[in-house]
């Protein structure tokens, strides 16, 4: 692909998951050389944030903007490389309530405990 595809290819896996890279990879593989490029390799690769800080907020993020497809990938990266805990997503959705409201908290809450039944 490129070097910044290879620079960013090893975020994309550890916040997605070997799996969910590759789905993307397989489904949107344009969208995603493009995501893998731009939005990986230039900001995953500095040091001012931890990953586990970055995903964090990216789960945030997905969690209060409704995207639940893509936070159902990110929560599943994040669980399968041990950037977080279920307890720990589980409790990240209860703090966004405050900014989301309760129905959608319980969307949200719903992906997760789909995705926390594939680790039990």
């Amino acid at each position: 692909m490129s070097e910044k595809f290879d620079q960013g290819l090893p975020f994309l896996k550890l916040h997605l998951g070997e799996e969910g890279a590759k789905l993307a990879m397989e489904n949107e593989p344009d969208l995603t050389r493009a995501v893998v490029e731009h939005g990986f390799a230039d900001f995953y690769t500095n040091g001012a944030l931890d990953q586990k800080s970055r995903k964090i907020a990216t789960l945030a993020s997905l969690i209060t903007s409704a995207s639940l497809p893509q936070f159902e990938w990110h929560l599943r990266g994040a669980l399968v490389n041990k950037l977080l805990t279920a307890d720990e997503a589980k409790q990240l959705i209860i703090q966004m309530t405050i900014y989301i409201g309760y129905p959608a908290a319980y969307n949200a809450m719903g992906v997760a405990k789909k995705v926390f039944a594939e680790f039990e």
